[in-house]
């Protein structure tokens, strides 16, 4: 059974889209009652779901494509996400049918087991049942062993300290304070990267927005995720070796003089975007028919984004629970524009409290 989905598509693919594919690779699968081989990574981020990590799964003869999109693509992935084996139907149970998974190399980690059971499996009425987690020894391990690493891992060894709080941990084999001193360098040189490379997304495109007048939503978004990015660096770089704070300690003190800046940016977004009624109505009507929203699609919106909030009840939500609602919201009216109906938050929802 050649695959329907090849690594081309995935690309700029929609959740909705693959699940409706893959669906049908179920099923023609079952019809031919073979077995058949499967490539997985549990935190795949989806076109429609940018920044949610949901899970997608590859089945059946996997030609030289996919082969080589696992060695080349999928083994490289930091989260280490990805397994690959072969599959079946199994017995029926008063649950269910269930689908025999066995891993021959990489590993599904108990996050992304659950969350393709919910947004794939119980979908069609099948149980995932993970024959084998074995991890085969071609398996490789990427330690993010930035050089820098290799200039303190012989401190860390000779102190045994292997965090920033100081804690001895001379107890702890060498090759395990190597790994973390190695993981916690590899962290750093990873968050510095993206930091600098957001850094001239903001200034390239905010400022210029923030100039002409046309900040929106969208540069918000930007500056939100820049401030998450650099507080997960200063997390990171607290929690490490000390002598990977002294390395990192001058870009550390550069990142902080940016933050300052781009700070004064984030206000000035603030002070200039539209309502998000009408933030929502231009980018459905860019997209579909290359136009901004009319004064009466936008109040049609306004209507919408009110009746769909009241249908999740976000007023008696509090915390994440809240913010998920919300977001199932706009995504909804995003992609559905002004008329689009409480049901459609439902899916989006589903996916996005994985």
């Amino acid at each position: 059974m050649k695959p329907k989905i090849q690594p081309e598509d995935i690309e700029g693919m929609k959740f909705m889209e693959y699940r409706k594919i893959f669906f049908r690779e179920l099923k023609r699968m079952k019809s031919e009652g073979k077995e058949c081989d499967f490539i997985l990574m549990t935190e795949w981020e989806f076109s429609d779901f940018k920044g949610k990590e949901i899970p997608l799964m590859v089945v059946g003869s996997l030609n030289s494509p996919w082969e080589k999109f696992y060695k080349t693509d999928a083994k490289k992935r930091k989260g280490k996400d990805f397994a690959k084996g072969v599959c079946s139907f199994g017995k029926e149970t008063s649950e269910g049918q269930e689908f025999n998974v066995t891993i021959k190399h990489g590993k599904i980690k108990s996050k992304g087991q659950r969350a393709i059971e919910k947004v794939i499996f119980k979908k069609v009425g099948l149980i995932l049942n993970i024959v084998d987690k074995a991890v085969t020894d071609e398996e490789e391990e990427e330690t993010g062993d930035a050089p820098v690493a290799e200039k303190v891992v012989k401190a860390a060894v000779t102190t045994g300290v292997a965090s920033g709080t100081g804690e001895k941990t001379a107890k702890e084999p060498k090759e395990k304070v190597i790994e973390k001193v190695k993981e916690q360098a590899g962290e750093l040189k990873d968050n510095l990267k993206a930091l600098k490379t957001q850094f001239k997304t903001v200034k390239e495109k905010v400022a210029k927005n923030i100039k002409k007048n046309k900040a929106g939503r969208k540069d918000l978004v930007l500056m939100r995720k820049l401030q998450e990015a650099f507080n997960g660096f200063n997390e990171t770089y607290e929690a490490a070796h000390e002598k990977l704070q002294n390395k990192f300690a001058s870009a550390k003190k550069e990142l902080e003089k940016q933050n300052k800046k781009f700070a004064k940016l984030a206000l000035a977004v603030k002070h200039r975007k539209k309502s998000l009624a009408q933030q929502l109505a231009d980018k459905f009507f860019a997209k579909s028919a290359d136009r901004i929203a009319t004064t009466e699609e936008v109040e049609l919106m306004q209507k919408s984004l009110k009746t769909a909030i009241d249908y999740r009840q976000i007023a008696t939500r509090e915390g994440e629970e809240k913010k998920l609602n919300l977001k199932a919201v706009y995504i909804a009216a995003k992609h559905k524009g002004p008329k689009f109906l409480p049901r459609h938050t439902d899916v989006v929802y589903e996916v996005l409290s994985l």
